[in-house]
Parts: C-alpha cells; structure tokens; sequence
C-alpha cells in the first residue's frame, strides 16, 4: 500500500543477544547469526518530497526530443510511482509491468529460466498466464511499439538484470570448446553475450530498480551498446560507475538538511518576501560550503545545487554550442568557395583587391566571428534537434545553394562592369598592379555584401539561440556594414571612398559597346543599366543577392526539419 504510493517502507526486527557475547565474538560470526530468529517489531514509512521543479524538467526533456528513465536502489512499486509523479511514467499503475523470471521444466527433467513481463503489483501465482507478456525476441518491437505509444511502461529490478545475463551467458555456451561455465555475478554484466541480449532489453525500460552500482553501470553500458546517447545525473558514490560511462556525466550535491533548509526558506520567501529574503540567501550560501563526493570526480560536470534542472542547461548549451559551430563551418565554407572564385575566374579579368579593402574585410570578417559566439542559449528546450553534423544534406545543401546564388550574383556585377573598363588599362592583366577601376570597385562591394551576408543567412537563432536581432553586437555591425557599401555605392561620403581605394561609379555611357554577337547576359544587363543606371543596378543585384539566399536558406531549414 504505502510504496505504491511511492513511500519508503522499512522492516523493523529485533533479537536479544544477551549479555554473554562480546562484540568481537559477534563479528566472527557475521550477519547470518544475528539475522536470523528475530522478533517483528513493525514498519517504518518514509515520505520523501519531489524536488518542485523535477516534474517540469522532466516533461520539458520529453517534449525536446528526449527520453527520460530512473535508476535508482529503491523498490520497484516506490521507484515507479515516484517515476509516474514526475511524468517518467505516463501510463496507470495497471499498465505498468516489472520482468520476473519463470522456470521451465524441459522434458529431459533439467529447469530453463524463461522471462516475462508481469503486472508490477502482482505477487507470485496472483498472475494468469494472459496477463503476461514474454521477453522473447518475437515480442520486443511488439513491446517497443506499446511503448512508444504510452500504452505500457516496463520495470527492471537488479535482481532480473542479473539472471537476464547469467541466462544468456548459459545459452552461448559451448560444451564443445568449454567443459566448465564459470559464472561471475560481479562480471557477467560485461560479458559479450549478457551484453548483446541488454542492449536489445535495457531500452525498452522505463524504471531500473533495485540496482547496484555495477548494475546501475551495466544499464549505461546496454544504451550507450544500443546507440544512444546518454546523460546520466547523479549524487553519490553508488553512481560513480554509471557517471563514468555515461556520455555526458553530471554530478549535484546530496545534502538532505540544506535541501529542507532550502524548501522551508522559499516557501517562507513566497509569502513574504521581505522578511525571508536573507534567509533564503543563506540557506543559498550554505550550499557553496557543502564539500563535494566521489561523484563529483567522475563526472565532467558537477553542478552545486540539488536540482536536476543542471540536465537541461547542459543540453541549452550544448545544443547553442552546436549551432553556433554549424553555422561558423556553413559561413566558412560559403565564403572560401567565393574567394575562391574571386582568385581564379575574376582574377582572369584583372580584377584585384587593395591593401585597405583586404584589411578592411578582413577586420569587419573577424569581428562577425567574435559575434555570432556571442549568441546566448534560450531558456527552454526546442521539441525539434539541430543537424549533428557540418557534412549532413542539409548542410551541404545549404553551402551549395548560398554559393550558387553569389557566383551569379558576382559574375553579374563583373559583366555588367566590363563595358565600363578600358581594355588597354595595364592594370587589367592578370599580373599587372592595382588600380582602382570600375571592375575592382563594383567586385569588392558585391563581395563584401555577399560575405556579410553569409553571417545574416547562416544565423540560427529560435529555437536553440537568441534571434539575430537580440544579438546586438552582431546586428548593429551588419547594419554598419551594409550602410557602409551603400554609402560607397551612391558615394556619399567621398573620403571614405577614397580611403577605400575605390574608383569613381559610371554614370554615363559605355567605354566598349557590347556587340550584337555578345553574350545575351550582358544584353540583359545593358537593357537594366540603359534603365535604372550603374549605381542603382549595383544595389539591386546587392539587395537580390541578400534576399534570395535568405529565402533559400529558410526553404531548405523548412523542407528538412518542418
């Protein structure tokens, strides 16, 4: 009764030993003395309260694309009822089922244990054979399909775990090559076969209880044997195990008083704030002073509070740290395949770069950089995981799409230079010395623009960071640096032109016609300058350029991830 409601029950027993041993005799004796005979003398029942957030944590993990189990020593009716308190379990207790084993007797007289999932709350011979449902390889996608539609949750005691492995070590024996099967309760967890038999099992559970720390260990090792990746938040010595092996190992602090100190002082806090407020910062402080565990040194990670919620900022931050490591590779790639560009097919065309533009672009580039890292995690978990990889389709989708658009973009504006350029200008050869011209003026600002906006496109934001508008150092050098090329381009401010080694924008008529044999891009694009002129064709293909890769790059997010 108490534990399915998810309290500690504890068996009170005493014996009276008189007065003739002594204590060292007693020693020599051991448990098995002094635990046997003993008079009842009761229960104990213990209520442990939820931690206030550990139900909001754990829901906001299972709607981010996570699943969320138990590990713990506690019985499995307690373990499981605490598990459906905090929204680990989703099913009624009678659709909660714990692996028992079941001998069977073979015609040759000898026992074959057999498992099967039976109601939890069932005691033995309380059970028909159609309540329960046999652990075989037929049943388990059967079982991972009720699973996943939150039609059946599944319990795994320690006890279970271990015979599961002796059982499959016995059934790939080999009489032949072995004649002695030596089975070791401390490493038949490890063994290949116990191990390949979990990791088809371990999955499936919800509830892990009654474990031991090599137990607890073993239940890592089958999901991370599974291909999971797997989180595993603990705070005492029993967990040191499990932690290690665990992806990602997190370690809070076990100190029961400060943790009653705490609840009491936010409580008192919410009704009245003034008057708690210094009781609830020190009760804050005496969790700084609280010396860590062994946990703490085999975990990566060791937050000094008592809440799990440290689970859900590792994965906050995680997720922005792979966003914002995606999106500077995307930029990177995007901007090399460009430059690349520029040094081969443009260079052909004598275009150049000077001294103070390549400086130039490359401060404004740096700064870009330093920027986007400055994007901050939000405060809740997105349902949907970003790409894990820079080499994904979407990725490399993405590169390829955002490149095409520029190389047009750029080989554009060239064409559409070319009229205006004097082909006798020593500076047009390939190897000959910059000059400012109309070619490598028009170039550099169609370049830069595309390269600034390589930082617009590629930026994440919602759902895993804050949006390009909340990151001000970011947006505010976008906006400088595109109302800096529109200045140049519409000059302005003539000094900065100058000091960009720029070259004075036509306005008039060609220096060389475009002949009626000329390709039809360039008739396209002497068709838009007879209309709107240089500088304001210059913007518009500055402006297409932006947009298209915009769209293109929310198009593609949209067909990969909805």
């Amino acid at each position: 009764y108490h534990m399915s409601r998810g309290q500690r029950v504890l068996c009170l027993a005493y014996k009276d030993i008189g007065a003739k041993y002594k204590v060292s005799d007693l020693k020599k004796r051991g448990r098995s003395f002094l635990e046997k005979d003993m008079i009842f003398a009761g229960f104990a029942v213990f209520e442990c309260p939820l931690k206030p957030d550990s139900y909001r944590i754990v829901n906001e993990l299972k709607s981010s694309s996570h699943s969320a189990v138990m590990i713990t020593g506690d019985a499995a009716l307690t373990a499981a009822e605490v598990a459906r308190q905090v929204g680990i379990i989703d099913t009624e207790p009678k659709t909660t089922y714990d692996l028992r084993e079941m001998k069977r007797i073979l015609p040759d007289g000898f026992e074959e244990s057999a498992f099967a999932f039976v109601p939890i709350d069932a005691l033995p011979g309380e059970y028909t054979p159609e309540e329960c449902i046999a652990f075989v390889p037929g049943n388990i996608p059967v079982l991972r399909d009720l699973v996943d539609k939150s039609e059946l949750s599944l319990c795994l005691s320690g006890d279970a775990i271990t015979k599961v492995a002796i059982a499959a070590v016995k059934s790939s024996w080999d009489p032949k090559k072995t004649h002695h099967l030596p089975i070791d309760v401390t490493t038949v967890l490890r063994d290949p076969a116990a191990r390949n038999v979990l990791k088809a099992l371990v999955p499936l559970i919800s509830v892990f209880a009654r474990h031991s720390p090599r137990q607890k260990e073993a239940v890592i090792m089958a999901l991370n044997d599974a291909g999971r990746t797997t989180l595993m938040c603990g705070d005492g010595t029993n967990d040191v195990g499990a932690l290690r092996q665990a992806h990602v190992g997190i370690s809070i602090l076990n100190a029961p008083e400060i943790e009653s100190k705490v609840r009491t002082a936010a409580e008192k806090y919410k009704k009245s704030k003034k008057k708690s407020l210094q009781e609830l910062a020190d009760a804050q402080q005496d969790l700084v002073q609280v010396a860590l565990g062994d946990a703490s040194m085999a975990s990566p990670f060791t937050s000094r509070t008592m809440s799990i919620k440290c689970c859900k900022d590792i994965l906050l931050r995680g997720r922005c740290t792979l966003v914002t490591m995606l999106q500077i590779y995307k930029i990177l790639g995007v901007n090399c395949l460009v430059n690349a560009l520029v040094l081969t097919n443009l260079h052909m065309h004598g275009v150049k770069q000077g001294d103070r533009q390549l400086t130039v672009m490359g401060l404004v580039v740096a700064a870009l950089f330093l920027f986007v890292t400055k994007g901050k995690p939000l405060n809740s978990l997105a349902s949907k995981r970003p790409p894990s990889s820079v080499l994904c389709v979407q990725a490399l989708i993405s590169i390829a799409s955002q490149f095409l658009i520029h190389l047009v973009s750029i080989l554009a504006v060239a064409n559409m230079t070319l009229p205006y350029i004097d082909p006798d200008d020593p500076s047009m050869t390939p190897d000959g010395p910059f000059n400012p011209n109309t070619l490598n003026t028009a170039c550099f600002l169609i370049l830069m623009s595309a390269t600034v906006n390589t930082f617009i496109v590629n930026y994440r934001g919602r759902p895993f960071m804050q949006t390009f508008k909340q990151n001000k150092l970011l947006l505010r050098t976008v906006q400088v640096s595109f109302a800096a090329c529109f200045f140049c381009v519409l000059e302005i401010f003539e000094p900065l032109n100058r000091l960009m080694q720029f070259a004075p924008l036509p306005g008039g008529e060609f220096l060389v016609h475009i002949d009626e044999g000329g390709a039809s891009v360039n008739r396209i694009l002497a068709m838009l300058l007879s209309w709107v002129g240089f500088k304001a064709s210059l913007i518009v293909l500055m402006v297409a350029d932006s947009i298209v890769a915009f769209k293109t790059e929310k198009l593609i997010i949209k067909a990969f991830e909805g």
